[in-house]
């Protein structure tokens, strides 16, 4: 299972495991969005890929997760390891309370809760967000992630803070998710009957976060577009932790797949454009009506 807090680094871990892992594999990934954007970054599983979006695994999600292992189990071709990716706002302890169930385990056997930590943003991560702190708590491996863009006082600082958090788990610095994935999937560290009672099944998540989508019609303005992005998403860090969508801009053949985590973003060339955009936007105190308006000024007139 790999969690991590929003922009993190998951799917580009998920990512670099399928390229290793001379196995066959199944991936299940859920979205805090109602849009699923990961899934589409998942590389070259196609029809393995199983995206959830109902909500958060750890909230209403848990009976969608236990369906779609049955449905993994019953494939005539199973695969030898599913790799399970958490939104980046799940509590990790329910979950865990439902793999480790006995039914789900005479099927599947977990072997590690791998925490993705942003090496530029770990401290703050877990002062502010609970969820990314019992990600870090339950972990057997901890990624310290994007550590090509932190200073090496920063990389120091954040690691003595993370194995004080979880002085059991292995900490790994990386970057751009490349760890060793064969020593990874070798791990066994919830073998026995582990005891999740103390924790409770009760998801704790950071006060006042909410996930809304933004969805235009028509071809969006590049120059409106790129004000919006730096004046709704960029210039906003603290309030707007991750944005992710698939933008259809005027002039372009091909659709945009972009992705901002706080004030860093990547906009990527994507499948042929159709007219619609939509993005998914997470954060914190954020005026919905507000960015919806906003959005809709982006798209061209109509003809």
């Amino acid at each position: 299972m790999v969690g991590g807090f929003l922009g993190a680094g998951k799917t580009t871990l998920v990512n670099h495991l399928i390229r290793s892992l001379p196995h066959r594999l199944g991936v299940i990934v859920n979205e805090f969005g109602a849009v699923g954007v990961d899934g589409a970054l998942i590389e070259r599983l196609q029809d393995d890929v199983t995206e959830l979006t109902a909500g958060c695994l750890c909230c209403t999600g848990r009976d969608d997760l236990v369906r779609a292992l049955v449905e993994i189990g019953l494939r005539p071709q199973k695969p030898d390891a599913v790799i399970v990716e958490l939104s980046g706002v799940a509590d990790p302890t329910p979950v865990l309370a439902t793999l480790l169930d006995r039914a789900v385990r005479a099927a599947f056997r977990v072997v590690t809760l791998v925490a993705v930590v942003d090496a530029r943003h770990a401290l703050t991560t877990l002062r502010d967000h609970p969820e990314a702190a019992r990600q870090l708590a339950y972990a057997g491996v901890v990624v310290l992630n994007k550590t090509d863009v932190a200073d090496p006082a920063q990389l120091d600082h954040a690691e003595a803070v993370l194995r004080g958090v979880n002085p059991l788990a292995r900490v790994v610095r990386v970057e751009r998710g490349q760890l060793d994935a064969a020593a990874l999937l070798a791990r066994d560290d919830f073998s026995g009957d582990p005891d999740l009672s103390a924790a409770g099944t009760v998801a704790v998540h950071t006060p006042g976060l909410r996930s809304f989508v933004l969805r235009a019609t028509r071809p969006l303005d590049p120059y409106a577009w790129q004000r919006f992005m730096t004046t709704y998403l960029l210039s906003r860090p603290a309030e707007v932790l991750r944005a992710k969508g698939f933008l259809d801009l005027h002039g372009y053949p091909q659709r945009v797949i972009f992705q901002a985590v706080r004030d860093l973003f990547t906009a990527d060339a994507w499948e042929p454009g159709n007219g619609e955009s939509e993005l998914v936007v997470i954060g914190r105190g954020l005026d919905r009506p507000e960015y919806e308006a906003a959005f809709a000024a982006c798209m061209v007139p109509e003809a």
